[in-house]
C-alpha cells in the first residue's frame, strides 16, 4: 500500500501534516499543542491606574495659547512661539503670519513643513498643482527644540 498525499485511507484533510508512519496512529493522534503565554497579562487593576495618571498628567499640563489664552488640546500640532518660547495653535500661528505679510493678487499663506510657511503663487487660482514659492518664512529654528515639545515625545513613547 502507498502512503503519500494520494492514499485517502489515513488522510486527516491535510496531507503535508499527516504522519505517514504507522507508529503514530497511536495514542498521540489526538494530542493537540498547547498554548503557552510568552508575556504576562496586564490586570484591569494597572490599565486603569496607568489611565488615571495619564489623565492626571494631562489635567496638569495644559498649556494656554499666548495668541487666543485658549487652552491647547492638541499640543501635537502646535508651534512653538519664538517671543515666549511657549506653545501655541497651529491656527493662531497662520494668523498671526497672515495679519503680519502683506499679499500680492494670487498668493496665499501655507505651511510648507520643518516649522516654515511660505508664500505661495498661483498662476491660475483654480490650478492648485502649479504654483511657485515666492517667500519662506522661518516660524521655528531648525536645530532648537522647544522643552515642552521634548517632554511631549518621551511620554508619547512611554504611554505607547
Amino acid at each position: 500500500m502507498r502512503h503519500d498525499r494520494h492514499n485517502r485511507k489515513h488522510s486527516n484533510g491535510n496531507w503535508k501534516n499527516n504522519k505517514h508512519s504507522h507508529d503514530n496512529h497511536g495514542s498521540q493522534k489526538n494530542v493537540k499543542p498547547v498554548f503557552k503565554p510568552t508575556i504576562k497579562a496586564v490586570s484591569e487593576e494597572q490599565i486603569h491606574e496607568n489611565e488615571e495618571a495619564i489623565r492626571n498628567f494631562k489635567n496638569a499640563n495644559q498649556p494656554v495659547c499666548p495668541v487666543c489664552n485658549e487652552i491647547i488640546r492638541d499640543l501635537s500640532s502646535a508651534f512653538n512661539d519664538p517671543v515666549s518660547g511657549s506653545p501655541l495653535h497651529f491656527d493662531c500661528a497662520l494668523a498671526k503670519i497672515q495679519n503680519d505679510t502683506k499679499l500680492e493678487s494670487g498668493e496665499k499663506i501655507a505651511y510648507i513643513g520643518q516649522g516654515r510657511f511660505g508664500v505661495i503663487y498661483y498662476a491660475n487660482v483654480h490650478d492648485t498643482k502649479h504654483f511657485q514659492i515666492r517667500k519662506i518664512i522661518d516660524w521655528e529654528e531648525k536645530d532648537k527644540k522647544p522643552e515642552w515639545r521634548d517632554q511631549m515625545s518621551e511620554l508619547f513613547s512611554k504611554v505607547r
